[in-house]
C-alpha cells in the first residue's frame, strides 16, 4: 500500500511543481526543468514512506486533503479554491502562507515537504552521475574510480542460532566506541564491537549526495527534532560520525575542561586527562597547517578586514586529495577516521565486529550488566535476534541512541536523556564575483572564535564554513517562490557560506516512543537564541567585509541585501536582529549531539558516575558524547575521543 491515495499523490505532484516549477528562461536549463520532469513527487513519497513516523504520515495526508478544499485555503491564504484549481502564482501564495503561518503545525508541514523535496531534486543522480540541474551550476562528482581496497575490519556474518559472548561488548563504533574498543583490546580483553549501520570499504564511497545521505546517516539523513525545527545530522555507519564528518580536529578548550571538573569530571584538568587528549591527537596524524579553500578564504579575508580572530582548523587527513566530498565518506582512504585508526588497532588485537546489529536493550541481572539483546540483519535483510553475553557493556551509540538504549533497558533515572546539547547551528550566505564552488576542496579549514565567549562564562558562537553541495544548499536556502529559489541555486558556484555554531547553555531531552523509537525534544532557549542572533549579524559583517555583492539570511521571510541597491548595511542588520527565531521560522541544524547521559557527582545531577559507569548498574559504562557534563563548544570529535580514552584507562584498571 502506498503512502498516499492517488488523489493525494496528484496534489503532492502539484506541490512539488510549485516548489520546482518550469520557468521560461531559454538560456538556462535549470529554470526550464521542473519537478515533474524528474519524477520528484514519486521519489518524495517513497522517501517519506521510509523516514516519516506514523503521526507525520497522518498529518501529511491530512494536509494534502485540506489544501484541496476551498474553505481551508480561504482561511489559510484568502483564496477560496482547491489547490488543483489555483494558478501557479496562487499555489505559491498558499505555500508561502503555510511557511509564514503563526500556526506551528502549518510551518512544520511546509518544511517537511520543502526540505526533503528540494534536497532530493538537487541531489539525486542517475547511473551516469547526472542531474539535470547540475550543468547550470557547474557541479559534478569527481571520478572516484579508486582501486578496490577491502576494509581491514573483517565483520562477522550473522546466522540462525548464532551465540556470541565476550569480555567487553562495545555498542557503537564511532569516536567513543572506537577508542574504547582499541584501549580494551590492547589490555587483553576479548572485545566485540556492534554497529547498527553498514561497513563500507573506501572504494564504495561514490560521492553521491543523496546515496550517501540515505546510507550513512541516521534516519537516512531525515532526522529532526519532534517539532521539525532542527535538522539533525548524525552518522550511522561503521566509524560513526568520523566517517562522514568534515575532519575538524579541535582540542577541548581549557575553560570547558574546568567547567567539566566542576560538574563531577574532577580529573578533567589533570595531566592524566591531557595525556589522553595527546594520545588521540597523535593517533589521528593531525595536519595542523591546512590550506584555505576559496570559501574559507572569504571567512579569513572578512575577519582580517574587521580585526576578528581567525585560525586554521587542524584536520585528521593525511595526503588529502582536497576533493571536498568528506561528508560522503573518503573514497581515497586519506581521512583518518576511527575505522582507519582505533578500530584498526582494535582489530589487530583480536577485536571482532558485527554490523547491521541494533542493540535493543542491555541485559541486566541483579543490578549488573551481562550483555545485550540485539536485532541483527544479514546481507539479505533477514532479522535475527541475538542474546550477546558480556562481562561488561560499553554503550557508545552517541548522544541520541545511547540514552534511548538505556531507556529501553528499563533504567528510570530522570538524568538519562536529559541535558541534551545540540550546538544549534544556522547559516548565512554571501554571493561573490569570484567562483567559490563550496563543494570543492577541504570543507572546513578556518574558524573564528571572536565571539565564543559572549557572556563571560564560555558561551557564545564560533564562525566556520560548511561544504555547499546542491542538496544541502537547496534544503538550507529559504523558499519564497520557485523563481527566487532557482535564482539562488543558479548562482551556487559564486555562493559562500558561514555557519554560526553556538555553544548552548540550555538543552533538550531524548525520549522514546511506545515502540522504543528515538524522539528528540529541543526548543531553542531565548538565551542561546540571543547568541545565535549576534552570530548571524557578525557573520554577515564578515561576508560583507570580504567583498560579497549580496547577503542572505536563514529567516523564512527574509529578502537578500544587495550592495548598492538595498540601502545601508546597518539598516539591513537591524532588521535581521528583529527577525523572529521561533521553531521553523529560520534554518537551524545540528551535527553535534552531546550531554544526554552526563557525568555528575550524584544521581541527582548526572546519569553516570565520574568513571563513566551508569549509576545503579554495575559494569555498564557510557563512553561517547552522552557522557560530556556540558557541550564542548568546538567540533567535538577530539573531545569525545579524549574523554573515551581517559575513561577507558579506569575501566582497564578495574577489569583487565
Amino acid at each position: 500500500m502506498s503512502l498516499f491515495t492517488p488523489a493525494q499523490q496528484r496534489t503532492l505532484s502539484l506541490v512539488c511543481d510549485t516548489l520546482v516549477p518550469h520557468l521560461d528562461a531559454p538560456d538556462s536549463p535549470l529554470y526550464r526543468v521542473s519537478a515533474s520532469d524528474t519524477g520528484l513527487a514519486d521519489a518524495l513519497a517513497a522517501a517519506l514512506e521510509r523516514v516519516a513516523d506514523q503521526a507525520d504520515k497522518l498529518a501529511l495526508r491530512a494536509f494534502l486533503m485540506l489544501i484541496e478544499t476551498a474553505p481551508f485555503n480561504a482561511l489559510a491564504c484568502g483564496i477560496p479554491r482547491a489547490f488543483s484549481a489555483m494558478t501557479g502564482d496562487q499555489r505559491e501564495h498558499l505555500l508561502r502562507a503555510c511557511a509564514h503561518s503563526q500556526i506551528p503545525q502549518a510551518r512544520q508541514l511546509f518544511q517537511s515537504l520543502k526540505r526533503l523535496g528540494l534536497f532530493i531534486f538537487y541531489s539525486a543522480a542517475d547511473a551516469d552521475n547526472h542531474n539535470p540541474a547540475w550543468p547550470a551550476i557547474h557541479y559534478r562528482i569527481p571520478d572516484f574510480q579508486t582501486a578496490p581496497r577491502p576494509s581491514p575490519l573483517t565483520t562477522l556474518t550473522v546466522t540462525p542460532g548464532m551465540r556470541l559472548s565476550c569480555d567487553a561488548l562495545v555498542i557503537g563504533s564511532g569516536a567513543g566506541g572506537g577508542v574504547a574498543a582499541a584501549e580494551l583490546a590492547a589490555a587483553g580483553l576479548d572485545v566485540l564491537v556492534i554497529e547498527k549501520g553498514e561497513s563500507r570499504a573506501d572504494h564504495e564511497f561514490n560521492g553521491r549526495e543523496l546515496d550517501a545521505t540515505e546510507k550513512l546517516y541516521e534516519k537516512h539523513g531525515a532526522l529532526t527534532t519532534r517539532d521539525k525545527g532542527i535538522v539533525v545530522l548524525a552518522g550511522s555507519t561503521l566509524g560513526g560520525g568520523t566517517t562522514i564528518n568534515w575532519t575538524g580536529s579541535l582540542r577541548t578548550p581549557d575553560y570547558v575542561l574546568r567547567e567539566w571538573a566542576s560538574h563531577g569530571l574532577t580529573e578533567a584538568t589533570t595531566p592524566a586527562y591531557q595525556a589522553s587528549l595527546d594520545a588521540v591527537f597523535a593517533r589521528l596524524n593531525i595536519d595542523y597547517t591546512p590550506a584555505a579553500t576559496p570559501q574559507n578564504q572569504m571567512l579569513e579575508r572578512g575577519c582580517a578586514a574587521l580585526g576578528y580572530d581567525c585560525a586554521p582548523i587542524p584536520r585528521n587527513a593525511v595526503g588529502c586529495e582536497d576533493c571536498g566530498f568528506c561528508n560522503f565518506g573518503c573514497a581515497f582512504g586519506q581521512k583518518q577516521s576511527i575505522a582507519k585508526t582505533f578500530l584498526a588497532d582494535a582489530a589487530a588485537n583480536g577485536a571482532r565486529f558485527l554490523v547491521r546489529a541494533d542493540a535493543r536493550r542491555i541485559l541486566i541481572e541483579n543490578g549488573t550488566a551481562v550483555g545485550a539483546l540485539v536485532e541483527a540483519r544479514d546481507g539479505d535483510g533477514r532479522i535475527y535476534t541475538l542474546e550477546i553475553r558480556a562481562k561488561l557493556v560499553i554503550a557508545a551509540g552517541g548522544a541520541l541512541n545511547t540514552p534511548a538504549l538505556l531507556l529501553r533497558s528499563g533504567l528510570a533515572s530522570p538524568q538519562i536523556g536529559a541535558n541534551l546539547r545540540l550546538h544549534p547551528t544556522t547559516v548565512v550566505f554571501g554571493v561573490f564575483d569570484d567562483v567559490v564552488r563550496g563543494w570543492q576542496g577541504a570543507p572546513m579549514t578556518r574558524v573564528s572564535s571572536e565571539f565564543a565567549n559572549l557572556d563571560g562564562d564560555g558561551y557564545g558562537v564560533r564562525l566556520e564554513c560548511a561544504p555547499v553541495h546542491p542538496g544541502i544548499a537547496a534544503l538550507s536556502v529559504p523558499w519564497e517562490s520557485g523563481r527566487q529559489h532557482k535564482d539562488v541555486m543558479a548562482g551556487l558556484e559564486h555562493l559562500s557560506n558561514i555557519i554560526i555554531l553556538s555553544r548552548d547553555r540550555y538543552g533538550g531531552r531524548v525520549r522514546i516512543d511506545k515502540a522504543g523509537g528515538l524522539l528528540i525534544d529541543y526548543a531553542l532557549h531565548p538565551y542561546d537564541a540571543g547568541h545565535l542572533r549576534r552570530g548571524i549579524v557578525e557573520a554577515l559583517r564578515v561576508l560583507d567585509a570580504a567583498g560579497a555583492n549580496s547577503l542572505s539570511v536563514p529567516h523564512i521571510r527574509s529578502k537578500p541585501y544587495v550592495r548598492g541597491r538595498s540601502g545601508a548595511l546597518a539598516e539591513f542588520l537591524e532588521a535581521v536582529e528583529r527577525a523572529p527565531m521561533g521553531s521553523n521560522q529560520f534554518g537551524l541544524f545540528s551535527a553535534h549531539q552531546m550531554g544526554s547521559c552526563r557525568i555528575g557527582p550524584t544521581r541527582a545531577t548526572g546519569a553516570l558516575q565520574p568513571n563513566g559507569e551508569v549509576y545503579d548498574v554495575k559494569n555498564c559504562y557510557v563512553l561517547d558524547a552522552s557522557a560530556m557534563p556540558t557541550c564542548s563548544g568546538v567540533n567535538p570529535m577530539m573531545s569525545i575521543m579524549g574523554l573515551a580514552h581517559y575513561l577507558a584507562q579506569g575501566i582497564k584498571a578495574a577489569h583487565a
